[in-house]
């Protein structure tokens, strides 16, 4: 590692989640954010992805902290898994996003051991040879922060998740003052969010949609059900001050939606009576006409709130078509097929459907084309690098610097783990590209599962398993005919005909081979099992998971060929 300065995207510049960007200067180590993800790739039971941490584990000595720009999970969902393996830095955010770390950390029971330190927006501080300091921006979460990092070089500016709107829904606009003041100051790299770089005009203020929503909870005739993320605060804000307004009692569903409004109404963003929630299992005593209900779910997520109510499997609530559901959230890319069939099954429910394609129920809480031209006229950055986004999203913002006159040369294209080091006489150079492959988590399995595990889940999904049964005496002969069990492989009446045929040949196979002789099991496995693939895919097309079982001087008993 060089003690020059040096800046290192680690996630968000190829994919929309993982953000986080490493800050390296005279031997010390600043991590902005460490979110997660979720893959694009056709991935069997990976939950979801986290950044590359191997340079930080290698570098674990030389991390002053890692800096929280705001509490939503593509920017703190990897901090659980990562903390304990980079020797447990201190993790600094702002009231609400290290409350909502704690909880998160809680959850995974990793808080012990973690370091959460409370930062105001005013106040500055000192890590290793980082000066920082923070500026208030609008977000759709309270205690959004853009944070400046002073080097000996000069400021540079991170403005995590942004926008600017001037009438924010209960809460501050964002600091202009000391962003112009940074500006005026000189910044020598501006790194910026690019989520909605494609997108013209200005965003969409929070405030404009208060009167779309209020239409929606004043003409609905039965319950409302309104979706969307669980740390939306800002929407789930404007819902419960809304159904106050309006007389309905709120209650809250899904687990991550009942911490973070917790949390929020702990914290003073959320006031509201007392006596306006009520609990998810006592929605049926009131009349439908006066209940408001908020779940998680918006993306279709299997295991959320509102797919437990479409699928009868809520312990509480069944959709009703006399239900107007609302889905105010953005559709992750990722997440969009998901989001489909959602519609799909609310629509087949019969209940009224509200989401963004019908109605303005949702404003992003990204910066657009507008915002980012003013952006840029008030930090005057002298080199400019795009974030969080893919990579047309980052192109697209590019294209927006240089319409404002920031130069081409002085623009720097991000790829996750491309190191840019800094040369007074050169300015940003490129130098190489650490480990940068996004981290699997599935369950509480952090990293590769490697090629055969995911091959093999790869096959059971697709092809099923085919399992063959040798029992075998201290002779090594066969003591029962072999004997095949399918599982997702073959369906119907007519297709055990093809399982004798497999019994067969694994029968055939191991006679030829293995009868009467000295053997291994791990032989007899990797033998039958690499034959039987073979002749399977080349006589009928199919590719199961096939797992060989050798029993020696047992006597099991199994039943009649079965299949499912």
């Amino acid at each position: 590692m060089s003690d020059n300065l040096r800046v290192i995207p680690l996630g968000g510049t190829e994919e929309v989640g993982i953000n986080s960007t490493i800050f390296e200067n005279k031997g010390d180590i600043i991590v902005v954010d460490f979110g997660l993800g979720f893959s694009e790739d056709d991935v069997y039971g990976i939950d979801f992805i986290i950044p590359n941490f191997e340079y930080l584990k290698q570098n674990k000595a030389k991390i002053r902290g890692i800096v929280i720009t705001h509490g939503h999970l593509d920017h703190i969902g990897g901090l659980p898994y990562v903390l304990d393996q980079i020797g447990n830095p201190p993790v600094y955010g702002t009231k609400m996003t290290a409350s909502i770390i704690r909880d998160k950390l809680k959850d995974t029971k990793k808080l012990k051991d973690a370091s959460v330190i409370e930062f105001s927006p005013d106040d500055t501080f000192k890590l290793g040879s980082f000066n920082l300091s923070f500026f208030r921006v609008n977000h759709n979460i309270p205690d959004s922060v853009g944070i400046v990092i002073g080097t000996q070089y000069g400021n540079i500016v991170h403005t995590g998740d942004f926008k600017f709107d001037n009438t924010p829904f209960e809460e501050p606009v964002t600091e202009y003052g000391k962003i112009a003041k940074v500006g005026m100051e000189g910044v020598l790299l501006l790194l910026s969010d690019s989520t909605n770089a494609t997108k013209t005009g200005m965003s969409v203020s929070e405030s404009s949609i208060t009167p779309v929503l209020e239409g929606i909870i004043v003409n609905a005739k039965g319950r409302v059900i309104a979706a969307t993320f669980s740390s939306l605060l800002t929407r789930v804000n404007q819902l419960i001050s809304l159904a106050y307004k309006h007389g309905r009692k709120v209650a809250i569903s899904g687990s991550s939606m009942v911490s973070t409004v917790s949390i929020a109404k702990s914290l003073g963003y959320l006031k509201v009576p007392k006596d306006l929630f009520i609990k998810i299992e006592d929605v049926p005593n009131y009349p439908e006409n006066e209940v408001l209900i908020i779940t998680t779910g918006a993306q279709g997520e299997e295991n959320a709130g509102l797919m437990k109510m479409i699928m009868g499997e809520h312990s509480s609530i069944n959709i009703k078509k006399e239900d107007t559901i609302l889905l105010s959230s953005s559709v992750i890319p990722t997440n969009a097929f998901l989001v489909q069939k959602l519609l799909d099954f609310l629509v087949g429910s019969g209940a009224h459907v509200i989401h963004q394609s019908i109605m303005d129920v949702h404003a992003g809480g990204h910066a657009h084309q507008e915002d980012h031209k003013l952006l840029f006229n008030l930090v005057k950055p002298k080199y400019f690098m795009p974030i969080e986004g893919y990579q047309s999203f980052l192109d697209t913002h590019i294209q927006t610097a240089k319409s404002v006159g920031i130069k081409e040369e002085n623009i720097l294209f991000p790829r996750n783990g491309l190191a840019f080091e800094y040369d007074e006489s050169r300015g940003f150079i490129k130098k190489e590209r650490i480990k940068h492959a996004p981290v699997r988590i599935s369950g509480n399995t952090i990293g590769d599962l490697g090629n055969r595990v995911m091959k093999e889940r790869e096959q059971l999904s697709g092809q099923g398993l085919v399992t063959v049964l040798f029992n075998v005496n201290s002779d090594h002969k066969l003591i029962l005919p072999v004997h095949v069990i399918s599982r997702g492989f073959v369906f119907s009446k007519k297709s055990f005909q093809l399982i004798d045929i497999v019994e067969k040949k694994a029968q055939s196979l191991f006679e030829s081979h293995f009868e009467g002789k000295e053997f291994e099991t791990g032989d007899v496995r990797e033998y039958i099992s690499k034959r039987l693939q073979s002749f399977l895919f080349e006589k009928y097309g199919k590719d199961p998971l096939i797992l060989v079982i050798v029993n020696i001087n047992g006597n099991t008993k199994y039943t009649s060929n079965s299949s499912q």
